[in-house]
């Protein structure tokens, strides 16, 4: 189903009512969606789309049961700012995700149009794509590529920029 820049801030319940038993793929980019709670309804959804609808995790957290059933989430250009809050979440309400896609977002240093002016980038898109793997472990894809399980991430990604320590340590 798909119901691309309708303006929806939810769904409405009569299209909950009529579709939820058989929709498995629903696309509801470009909207500005701020409760998610009737996803719940759908059942046999496989594959959601909610690109461009200015989402942050408070949003998430209008949806208050899981979607086992979901293997396919998108959810770029949207503004998911806390890497941790909002893996937490995906972990909780989509368990079995095999894709995701978070181009666009804070959390996101993807990189597509700021290389090569950023020396840094790969190095954060390790970290965030490691996070992501180790934290949902049934992903297989993530962004643009497979997810690779093969380095550990650190707590805090950089220690030093440009020869300066970020973290000034102290002794007693």
């Amino acid at each position: 189903m798909i119901l691309v820049q309708q303006n929806l801030r939810t769904l409405p319940l009569e299209l909950v009512r009529k579709h939820s038993d058989y929709v498995e793929q629903l696309d509801l980019s470009f909207n500005c969606l701020k409760d998610l709670s009737w996803l719940a309804e759908f059942e046999q959804l496989r594959h959601l789309v909610l690109d461009s609808n200015r989402m942050h995790e408070a949003h998430l957290r209008t949806l208050t049961q899981s979607l086992p059933q979901l293997e396919v989430l998108m959810l770029n250009k949207n503004e998911f700012s806390d890497l941790p809050t909002t893996v937490r979440l995906l972990r909780r309400l989509f368990p079995n995700l095999q894709y995701l896609s978070l181009h666009g977002n804070p959390i996101c240093p993807d990189g597509l149009e700021l290389q090569p002016f950023s020396s840094y980038l790969c190095y954060d898109y390790e970290y965030y794509s490691n996070y992501i793997a180790q934290s949902l472990s049934k992903l297989k894809f993530l962004d643009h590529g497979l997810v690779q399980r093969t380095y550990q991430y650190e707590s805090f990604p950089l220690k030093s920029y440009a020869g300066r320590p970020l973290i000034k340590t102290t002794s007693f």
